[in-house]
């Protein structure tokens, strides 16, 4: 058995690995799903518990970004292919 089978394997079986490895895919998810301009708006992604928090230096972009939360974090979790994401806050 390769070491790539076994990795699939390990994460396939385990929820809270696959959860946090697709975590780490969330800035380019970002990126894809709200375009170059946001992406360069967002100063900070981060994500705790399930929460994702985003920083965003333009008081439009961010005032979108929060009016879109939900359809966001839908998107997010549906291109990540498991839910990471259970809240938005924008700031």
């Amino acid at each position: 058995m390769r070491v790539g089978d076994l990795w699939a394997e390990f994460v396939e079986g385990n929820p809270a690995a696959r959860r946090h490895l697709a975590g780490a895919r969330i800035p380019e998810v970002w990126a894809q799903l709200t375009g170059p301009v946001v992406a360069a708006r967002t100063t900070d992604l981060r994500l705790e518990r399930g929460v994702l928090y985003v920083h965003i230096n333009s008081s439009v972009v961010r005032n979108e970004i929060f009016m879109r939360r939900e359809e966001l974090k839908d998107a997010i979790n549906d291109a990540l292919g498991v839910r990471t994401v259970n809240v938005v806050i924008v700031k």
